[in-house]
């Protein structure tokens, strides 16, 4: 069974009990729900991985989002209700098309893509087939969905298998399967006395075991990038591309030659492994290291530095302090605008300026950026990152109050356990813009 775990942090409350419950979810009600909502699409025409880059519904579709590799990044942070008015260029408009006006939406990690398939080629839903391999038995269970057929397209003996007495539904296949679900059950069911709470599981949602809809999560969660001709993708991207060519196999069926159930079975057993495999996958992806955090922040940033960090018991718990050449490279746009606006000097002698300072402190920009921090308020936001991030307390939205002639960065002693913190590790910051 696959097995995820999680850390959760509940409020403490003497009034309140707090709880997580896990759903299962009819995959194809959900389908329908979301593309009759505008909330997904259905992947058609699967190419290879470059070729789908530029497809509008295949599995790296625009329609995620955008991304710092397109031409307009993110220019679909701010949009209408129906997107014909996209970037913050319309903000605060009201869109002609659909009288709604333009607004900060943010990503939409609800956003599914869904490989579908035809009646009457069913698959198991991933978390009904792990129930049913405790049930019935992981080697029979598989006996049944893999399909056997001892003559090959000559008439001659291919598979050598040998049929158990006890298994009168071996090698069905799930087309097999689906056919005969509640007399495979009830059969397993005298069988598996012993196991009667996976069966009275199972029949309670039976609606939900099969489906024909595989939902294909956003982009943003499964990153990938173009770069020198070379194409970097997360694993779950080479799996959906497989999963949604041999959908495109099933479906093909309008030849009599197509239609044929045992290579229909093969696929379809062929389309469920890698199902389970990405189910793998995903689970393994939320684990550990290889966590959702990391992906989703790992990678090179604009605007970060990395300090040695120092303890520092007199600043609050949401305080930090920077050192100077931190900060004029952090602040270098802020400082070289500054110094282009009120001290008179071109924009290619301010950034000399900037340049010069990080090797001798220049007074000028000390104060510059002294000022800075005091006219900021509660101080400049900032992120700061502990690497590996592996938890939410690696990662802390925090200010910088103050500027030091080191090279350290300071934080409070009541955030370290949360960053794993033993004051060896570098830290990276980065500016909230």
């Amino acid at each position: 069974m696959a097995q995820i775990n999680v850390n959760l942090h509940y409020p403490n409350s003497d009034e309140h009990e707090y709880t997580t419950e896990l759903e299962r979810i009819n995959l194809d009600e959900e389908r329908r729900k979301d593309i009759m909502n505008g909330n997904g699409f259905i992947v058609t025409s699967p190419k290879a991985i470059k070729n789908d880059l530029k497809e509008p519904n295949g599995i790296f579709s625009p329609k995620f989002g955008q991304t710092l590799q397109d031409m307009n990044p993110f220019v679909n942070r701010y949009s209408c209700k129906c997107g014909h008015y996209q970037s913050r260029f319309y903000h605060g408009l009201y869109c002609p098309v659909c009288n709604t006006p333009v607004k900060f939406v943010g990503d939409n990690f609800e956003y599914f893509a869904y490989i579908v398939l035809k009646e009457p080629y069913y698959l198991i839903h991933p978390v009904m087939f792990w129930q049913l391999t405790f049930f019935i038995g992981e080697k029979e269970f598989n006996n049944i969905i893999m399909p056997y057929d001892p003559k090959d397209a000559d008439g001659n003996d291919s598979d050598k298998r040998e049929i158990p007495k006890d298994e009168p539904y071996f090698g069905i296949g799930l087309l097999g399967l689906h056919e005969k679900f509640d007399e495979i059950m009830e059969y397993y069911k005298v069988k598996r006395r012993n196991k009667i709470e996976y069966y009275d599981s199972i029949m309670k949602d039976v609606d939900k075991v099969f489906t024909l809809s595989i939902p294909v999560y956003t982009t943003h969660l499964r990153p990938f990038r173009l770069e020198g001709g070379e194409f970097h993708f997360e694993g779950t991207n080479a799996l959906y591309t497989i999963m949604a060519k041999l959908a495109s196999v099933i479906n093909r069926d309008e030849l009599k030659m197509e239609k044929k159930r045992k290579p229909k079975n093969q696929l379809l057993y062929d389309l469920q492994m890698k199902w389970k495999e990405l189910d793998k996958e995903i689970s393994k992806i939320l684990a550990g290291k290889k966590g959702t955090l990391r992906s989703l922040f790992g990678g090179r940033y604009n605007f970060t530095a990395r300090s040695v960090i120092v303890p520092s018991p007199d600043l609050k718990i949401d305080e930090v302090t920077l050192g100077y050449s931190c900060l004029c490279g952090l602040l270098q746009q802020v400082i070289i605008n500054i110094l282009h606006k009120m001290y008179n000097m071109e924009y290619n002698r301010a950034y000399q300026r900037l340049q010069e300072s990080l090797l001798q402190p220049d007074p000028l920009i000390m104060n510059i950026i002294k000022g800075y921090i005091r006219d900021s308020g509660r101080g400049i936001p900032l992120i700061i990152n502990r690497n590996p991030t592996i938890n939410y307390g690696s990662l802390l939205q925090m200010y910088c109050v103050g500027v030091t002639e080191t090279y350290t960065m300071a934080l409070p002693l009541q955030v370290c356990p949360g960053m794993g913190a033993d004051f060896d590790k570098l830290n990276s910051v980065a500016f909230i813009q």
